[in-house]
């Protein structure tokens, strides 16, 4: 038997087709079939304009598609022996716009996508979680809402902000205005204090054992319970390989398969688009069903996203259940929530670090249009896993810009070898209503991964 369904309630769509065999899945596939086109778009374009257009590949991440192309263009002045000087505060900024981007986006993700599907595995009646306007679906859009001004403040608007330049930021908050946003970012940890963990947050920020899942209370006590009771702790698993390819404040770089390294050659990251739309007319090839590619490292598939920073970053609370479930969906999703807590934590600590007397904003001597020849690539963190960025310059302008997404990493297409990450994941699943929860374990962006 054969089911397939277009899942929605992601960031864009996606059409996942299942292959049932006694009752379980035997074989899986997730096609994304809309492209955009933003890597063509920016052929030709001078490199200055990729900040205004990379932002709105995704209305989730444009933060982390900002500061990866900025990342990229401070590169090919590295690469041209000009390198740039950026101070400290341009540098806590930047951090600090990209963590509140992806604090909301773990807030929405938990009560928008991941709870309702869990809950329903149990009752119709979803009660406070209800969509638009159950009390805790509103409050978390309320927290995460409240939490992305911070973003604002420095940002001047969200999503799509542009305010990273090379050289700097073209921001210059003033202590008020961060003493502002410190307030939304205590107001978020006053929500994960009572609603999500449901015990006070320095107590959660010291769990360190898989035992400390008792002391849990709130939303996340709920999760849990349906999760063991319907054995979410068994269901998506895959490979139990983990990458990580950028680093911050918070978290550190590498990959594991049986164990850690920290050491990275990015020459090793290969794309493929063997079962890859790369015109039109390849729609009537039966090889090819996605408009994605699939990614590699040193040819092998690897997980990216919070699980895999937790790992890499050594968060002993998640290394734990790690130890216990593997990379289960259960797993998955914990590490997100986990890694919430961290951000929060984090961000607030790099508020204090800003010096207001600083400069924010070095201007370059020289100018990226009169750049004759030159490649600059980066690689950051966004919400849902590692993003690379990879610019080349012909006579001032864009000859070519490559963008992979953790949506390509985690939901590519299979290869010759190997099944993708969620599609390994979701062979197993014993109804369709599990193979959904796996599938957005991994936090589908269809717009990301067809950019």
């Amino acid at each position: 038997m054969k089911t397939v369904e277009i899942v929605e309630r992601i960031e864009g769509e996606a059409k996942l087709s299942c292959i049932w065999k006694n009752n379980i899945v035997s074989d899986a596939r997730i096609d994304f079939l809309n492209f955009r086109g933003f890597e063509y778009i920016l052929e030709g374009k001078s490199p200055l304009d990729a900040l205004v257009y990379t932002p709105r590949i995704c209305g989730i991440c444009g933060q982390a598609h900002l500061k990866a192309t900025v990342d990229a263009l401070e590169n090919i002045y590295q690469n041209i022996n000009e390198p740039l000087q950026v101070t400290n505060k341009a540098k806590l900024l930047r951090e600090i716009g990209l963590n509140i981007e992806i604090i909301d986006s773990h807030i929405k993700w938990f009560y928008m996508f991941i709870l309702p599907d869990i809950v329903k595995l149990d009752t119709n009646d979803l009660g406070i979680y209800t969509p638009l306007k159950g009390l805790r679906w509103l409050e978390a859009c309320k927290n995460a809402s409240e939490t992305i001004k911070a973003l604002a403040v420095i940002g001047g608007q969200w999503p799509h902000t542009s305010y990273m330049m090379p050289g700097g930021v073209v921001s210059d908050p003033t202590l008020l205005e961060l003493s502002s946003m410190q307030n939304y970012i205590y107001g978020a940890i006053r929500f994960f204090e009572q609603s999500i963990s449901g015990v006070p947050f320095d107590k959660y920020l010291s769990f360190d054992s898989v035992n400390d899942l008792e002391y849990l209370k709130g939303d996340l006590k709920y999760f849990k319970d349906l999760s063991f009771k319907y054995s979410l702790e068994e269901y998506g698993k895959s490979y139990d390989r983990f990458i990580t390819l950028g680093s911050s404040f918070l978290f550190e770089s590498g990959k594991m398969r049986q164990r850690i390294a920290h050491r990275l050659d990015l020459s090793k990251i290969k794309e493929s688009d063997e079962h890859t739309f790369l015109f039109e007319n390849d729609k009537l090839n039966k090889q090819k069903t996605t408009w994605s590619k699939s990614v590699s490292y040193d040819n092998k598939f690897f997980e990216t996203g919070p699980l895999s920073r937790a790992m890499m970053s050594n968060r002993k609370f998640i290394k734990n259940i790690h130890k216990s479930y593997k990379d289960s969906s259960f797993t998955r999703i914990m590490a997100r929530m986990d890694e919430l807590a961290f951000l929060l934590e984090n961000t607030k600590e790099l508020i204090k670090k800003v010096d207001i007397s600083e400069e924010s904003f070095i201007k370059p001597i020289i100018s990226l249009k009169d750049i004759e020849n030159a490649r600059g690539s980066s690689v950051i963190e966004a919400c849902r896993g590692s993003l690379f960025h990879e610019i080349y310059i012909e006579k001032g302008k864009i000859s070519k810009y490559d963008v992979i997404t953790p949506t390509v990493w985690n939901l590519g297409p299979e290869n010759k070898t190997q099944k993708g990450i969620a599609q390994k994941a979701i062979i197993g699943a014993p109804s369709i209503e599990i193979a959904r929860i796996v599938l957005r374990s991994f936090d589908v962006c269809s717009v990301c991964t067809t950019h």
